[in-house]
């Protein structure tokens, strides 16, 4: 099990990833922006494993991580379900916004033009 919140380190992230391909998490606390560049490091410390998807989806979705790491989500090609969770993020960089609602699986498109259309 790994518990994310205030004080995780990307060390305690990388061990949770490497001993298990199943993966428990909890979330305790408000994360902020400190503790989720922190657990993204920890996520690629540990070699970006499938397993850890619904993870980053997370932190993709997540109204306080901050813009360099969403920039780090969305770079190369990212999971589906990263990608679903970058269109359900209203705080998402303006410059990613295109990509998502041009992107090729329409449930990605959908969830983009259902997030960024008011705020256009």
């Amino acid at each position: 099990m790994l518990r994310v919140g205030r004080g995780v380190t990307r060390g305690d992230i990388a061990r949770a990833l490497r001993r298990s391909r199943a993966l428990t998490v909890t979330y305790s606390d408000v994360l902020g922006a400190d503790e989720i560049r922190e657990a993204v490091a920890g996520v690629r410390d540990a070699g970006s494993p499938v397993h850890a998807g619904p993870l980053l989806a997370w932190f993709g979705s997540h109204p306080n991580t901050p813009e360099d790491v969403l920039h780090d989500l969305a770079a190369g090609a990212p999971p589906r379900e990263v990608l679903i969770a970058l269109a359900l993020n209203p705080r998402l960089p303006e410059v990613l916004r295109p990509a998502l609602l041009g992107h090729e699986d329409e449930d990605v498109r959908e969830h983009a033009m259902a997030t960024f259309e008011g705020q256009r």
